[in-house]
């Protein structure tokens, strides 16, 4: 009896570790937090996509949530549920959204719940449509009364998901993106400007041609006209007669 109780309290165990791990596993909605200071106030910053994974080419926005971590509301502020939400940081922060050594500066919007009447629960996006693959950060900065906010979020494995190729969800046929577009335009470009360069050099000779074959044949009809000349004036040249001896 003893033999068969520890027989099953081994896959009792690790049963419920699984369940144990699989609680603690990070969800689909992959978002990075991070705790910040502001006017003495400790805010916890949660910063993502709002739909996910995000894909090259397709509508998406900067997902930020921002709630105090106290229990308690500061004095002004109204709790809709806990975590007490921050308000007004639409009129005081803004997100640049960067990639590939470029950006794009964008500003938040609250967004309220579907509740009637609606409600805000802290969260803000920021309307922007991805059209390349790869890795993204966003820069959330601004001043919030005294207090100067600089926070960059990075995507990777650990903070929000980075963006996908269209062409992984495209059925049943790929779509060029616009940056494939805007490559084989560039390599198009390329070539005619390759092509015209070739042909104003083949341009170039074949008038240097025409003109040495120009000259060569002026000199050989100044050449032919000189010997015809030189010919008549031989057969005009007149006969001289000689006179005969006395005897």
């Amino acid at each position: 009896m003893k033999r068969l109780k520890a027989k099953l309290a081994l896959p009792i165990i690790i049963l419920f570790l699984g369940v144990v791990l699989l609680a603690s596993a990070p969800s689909a909605w992959a978002h990075t937090h991070r705790v910040v200071t502001i006017n003495g106030q400790q805010v916890e910053f949660v910063v993502g996509w709002v739909n996910e994974p995000p894909y090259a080419g397709e509508v998406n926005a900067v997902d930020f949530w921002a709630h105090y971590v106290n229990a308690t509301c500061p004095q002004g502020a109204e709790s809709t549920s806990p975590p007490c939400p921050v308000y007004g940081l639409d009129q005081d922060l803004r997100v640049e959204v960067m990639t590939g050594g470029q950006s794009q500066v964008l500003s938040f919007s609250p967004n309220l719940s579907d509740d009637i009447p609606p409600l805000f629960y802290g969260e803000y996006t920021a309307e922007v449509e991805p059209t390349v693959p790869g890795s993204y950060s966003f820069t959330i900065f601004g001043t919030v009364g005294s207090t100067n906010v600089n926070e960059t979020f990075v995507c990777g494995p650990t903070t929000f998901e980075c963006v996908d190729p269209a062409n992984e969800i495209q059925f049943p046929q790929s779509i060029a993106s616009s940056g494939d577009l805007q490559t084989a335009l560039s390599n198009a470009q390329s070539q005619i400007s390759s092509l015209q360069s070739q042909v104003t050099q083949l341009q170039g000779t074949v008038q240097t041609a025409f003109i040495v074959a120009g000259f060569g044949v002026a000199v050989g009809i100044i050449g032919m006209a000189a010997a015809a000349y030189a010919i008549s004036r031989g057969r005009k040249r007149p006969t001289q007669q000689r006179g005969r001896r006395r005897t």
